[in-house]
């Protein structure tokens, strides 16, 4: 296996998972490897994505507070927290949970979105980041599978 190929791959799988599969067999490898790479790539995302969330959304959530505070001091009235795109991930949230998120986030959505939207939503359950994980494994497999046969 060239080294070259298995970073990308591993890359790949990190952050846009559905394209990881057709590049493993770009660059020639077999199903097992193909399948290793995606799933040892998109845990590797899954974590790294999932841990780093939380000081990110603490760094927003702290400049929300900054920002409206400062328009009730200024007079203003509070920007609405309820806009057209969070009634939609509410909705989704609790619609299909993170079984959800879990099952089509990976490659419809992408690892880092998926990942940031369980930890926002869901990091108080100790089910969430082994069903993630679980999520990868299954669909590296899916994906490695479907893509070996378009080859």
């Amino acid at each position: 296996m060239e080294i070259a190929g298995a970073i990308t791959v591993l890359l790949t799988s990190a952050v846009k998972f559905l394209f990881a599969a057709p590049a493993s067999y770009m660059w020639g490898h077999s199903w097992i490897e193909t399948v290793v790479l995606l799933a040892v790539g998109a845990s590797i995302g899954v974590l790294a994505f999932y841990f780093s969330a939380r000081s990110v959304l603490d760094f927003f959530r702290e400049r929300y507070l900054k920002r409206r505070a400062r328009r009730i001091i200024q007079g203003l009235p509070p920007k609405p927290v309820f806009t057209p795109t969070n009634r939609t991930i509410v909705r989704v949230k609790q619609r299909w949970g993170f079984w959800g998120i879990a099952a089509v986030g990976p490659p419809t959505l992408s690892i880092p979105i998926a990942a940031v939207l369980a930890a926002k939503y869901f990091r108080h359950d100790r089910r969430t980041l082994p069903t993630m994980l679980v999520s990868v494994l299954v669909w590296a497999v899916v994906l490695s599978t479907v893509f070996s046969f378009m080859r």
